[in-house]
């Protein structure tokens, strides 16, 4: 078993820099440990050595698309159990329906609300 983190840790897979910056700083300012990742590969490469608690996913990242990309978390044994959340501005009632049929723990839009966000992200990292 894992050495507990003295922060809770999420991984923030995001192409896009000002959304990334946003939802980073917010969730450090917060007291989170952020690890970012900008495509698919380099998700694989720091999920090699980092067990985020919550991984928060685009679902349009260029190259492999998020619900491509949660799919193949999902495969890996080590995070079958890994709260992953899709975090999007696909808002339309049935692109929220077909995300979550996928599986995502949560579906949270952008632009996002801060205080309801952190609130959210803070639950999921308490019920481990």
């Amino acid at each position: 078993m894992n050495a507990r983190k003295s922060k809770p840790q999420i991984m923030i897979v995001e192409n896009e820099p000002l959304n990334m910056k946003l939802v980073s700083d917010l969730l450090e300012v917060n007291g989170f440990e952020t690890l970012k990742a900008h495509d698919a590969d380099m998700t694989f490469k720091i999920l090699q050595d980092h067990h985020p608690d919550v991984i928060l996913m685009d679902i349009n990242l260029t190259g492999t698309d998020g619900i491509e990309l949660y799919k193949k978390i999902r495969e890996m044994e080590a995070f079958k159990d890994t709260k992953i959340v899709a975090l999007t501005a696909m808002a339309m009632r049935e692109d929220r329906e077909r995300i979550m049929e996928v599986g995502f723990d949560k579906y949270i839009t952008k632009p996002i609300d801060t205080k309801e966000f952190i609130q959210d992200i803070k639950k999921m990292t308490q019920n481990e």
